[in-house]
C-alpha cells in the first residue's frame, strides 16, 4: 500500500511538472477556417453590439476579406462607454438616457477603425522594449507592445498578453491610453486576431468627448458645488467655476493666485474666516472698470435685502448686483480705506427673488479688492 502511494505521488508530480513545462512552452496560437467577421459570429453572442456596429458603418467586407489585424473590443467594453456618456451627460443636467442609436455613426466609425490595422501583426512582431507603432484604417497613430505574465511562480512564464495603446498624438507613452489582451494570435481566413479584456473601455479616452462634445467643455457652476444661500455670506473668492465670460469678465489676468488660478485675482486677507468656507480667508483684487464676477445663489425668499461689501482700496469705487442679468440695486460707492488690506463697510440694498439663481457682481468703478458679501433680509 504504501509503495502504491509513493508511486501515485510520483506519477502525479512528474505530470504536474510536465504539464507546467508545457503551459510555459505553449504558443498561444490558434487557427480559425472561417473571416475575422464570421468567427466573432460565431461566438454565441458574445460580439452582438460590436457586429451590429461594424455593419452600420460598413466595416464588414474589411473585415471579412481583407488582410486585416483586429484588436478586438468587447461588448462589455462598448456598454461602459455608453455608461460613460451617460454620467457625463447627468452631470451636466441633461437626461442619461443615450443609447447605441443616440451616437452618431461616424463616430462609431472613427473610433472602431482604431481597433484595425492593415496587415498581419502577431505577437512575436511586438517583441521591442518600446513596442512597435502601428498605423489604424483612418490613419491615426496607435502602438503594440508584448509582454508576458507570470505562471505558477515563474516570472515571465505564462501566456503573452499585448498592450495596444492609443497614443493620442503625443510620442510620449505617459500621455497613452492603454489595453490589453485576453487572448492573442488567432490566425483567421483573412487576417489575425487579438481579444482585449472586457475591462477595456470602448474608445480609449476619447469615446465620450465625441460622442458628447458639450462634456469637454470646462466645467461650470457654483465653485463649492452646491449654491451660497441667501440671506448668508458670500465669500468674493468662491466665484463660479467655469471659462471668461462665462464665470466672469476680468481685465486683469496677471493678479494674485492665492486660492484661484484663473484671471480673477485672490490673495490671502488679513481679515480672513474660514467659517463659511475657505474662500473666506482669501479676497478678490486687481480689479478694473467693467469687471464682474458670478455666483449660484440659492435665496429663501424674495424681498429686500440689506446688502454688506467688506472693500478695501483708494476709493473712488462702484459696485451694483445682477440676478440672471437684471439689475437689482443701485450702485454702491466705495470710499477709500487708506490700504489694500484696509478693511471696512460699503452698504446698499437690493430686491432679490425667491430660488436658485447667477448673481453677478458688477464692478462698474475700480480700485477695490472685494472680500465678502452678506446679505440680511429687510423685514417689512
Amino acid at each position: 500500500m504504501k509503495k502504491y502511494l509513493i508511486l501515485l505521488m510520483i506519477t502525479a508530480c512528474f505530470a504536474c511538472e510536465k504539464g507546467m513545462q508545457d503551459y510555459r512552452n505553449a504558443k498561444p496560437l490558434s487557427e480559425v477556417q472561417v473571416s475575422t467577421y464570421d468567427f466573432l459570429k460565431q461566438q454565441g453572442g458574445l460580439y452582438d453590439t460590436l457586429l451590429l456596429l461594424i455593419d452600420r458603418v460598413g466595416l464588414t467586407d474589411t473585415l471579412k476579406s481583407q488582410q486585416v489585424t483586429f484588436f478586438v473590443p468587447q461588448d462589455n467594453s462598448i456598454t461602459t462607454a455608453i455608461r460613460n456618456v451617460n454620467f457625463a451627460r447627468e452631470r451636466l443636467g441633461d437626461a442619461p438616457n443615450w443609447t447605441l442609436d443616440s451616437i452618431p455613426n461616424k463616430t462609431w466609425d472613427s473610433l472602431l477603425r482604431r481597433y484595425i490595422v492593415r496587415g498581419i501583426v502577431t505577437a512575436d512582431s511586438l517583441r521591442y522594449a518600446d513596442g512597435s507603432d502601428l498605423t489604424s484604417l483612418y490613419g491615426h497613430k496607435m502602438n503594440g507592445k508584448t509582454g508576458s505574465t507570470n505562471a505558477s511562480g515563474a516570472v515571465g512564464g505564462g501566456t503573452a498578453v499585448l498592450q495596444y495603446s492609443d497614443m493620442n498624438d503625443s510620442r510620449f507613452s505617459k500621455d497613452w491610453s492603454n489595453a490589453l489582451t485576453q487572448n492573442v494570435d488567432i490566425k483567421s481566413k483573412n487576417g489575425w486576431i487579438h481579444i482585449l479584456e472586457s475591462r477595456h473601455v470602448f474608445g480609449f479616452t476619447s469615446f465620450v468627448g465625441k460622442a458628447y462634445p458639450r462634456s469637454l467643455e470646462p466645467l461650470q457652476g457654483p465653485y463649492l458645488g452646491y449654491p451660497i444661500a441667501i440671506p448668508g455670506v458670500l465669500n468674493a473668492a468662491d466665484y463660479d467655476e467655469g471659462p471668461r465670460l462665462v464665470a466672469y469678465k476680468y481685465n486683469n489676468a496677471n493678479g494674485g493666485k492665492a486660492y484661484r488660478s484663473d484671471d480673477p485675482g485672490t490673495e490671502n486677507c488679513s481679515q480672513g474666516d474660514a467659517l463659511t468656507s475657505p474662500g473666506g480667508n482669501y479676497n478678490i483684487g486687481w480689479t478694473s472698470d467693467g469687471d464682474w464676477v458670478r455666483y449660484t445663489v440659492e435665496i429663501k425668499e424674495a424681498g429686500k435685502y440689506n446688502v454688506d461689501l467688506r472693500i478695501a482700496g483708494n476709493g473712488g469705487g462702484l459696485i451694483y448686483l445682477t440676478i440672471d442679468d437684471v439689475r437689482v440695486c443701485d450702485d454702491i460707492p466705495i470710499q477709500g480705506t487708506g490700504g489694500w488690506q484696509n478693511w471696512q463697510s460699503a452698504v446698499g440694498t437690493a430686491d432679490l427673488p425667491e430660488g436658485k439663481h447667477l448673481m453677478k457682481v458688477q464692478i462698474k468703478k475700480a480700485n477695490l479688492n472685494l472680500h465678502r458679501i452678506t446679505f440680511t433680509k429687510i423685514n417689512p
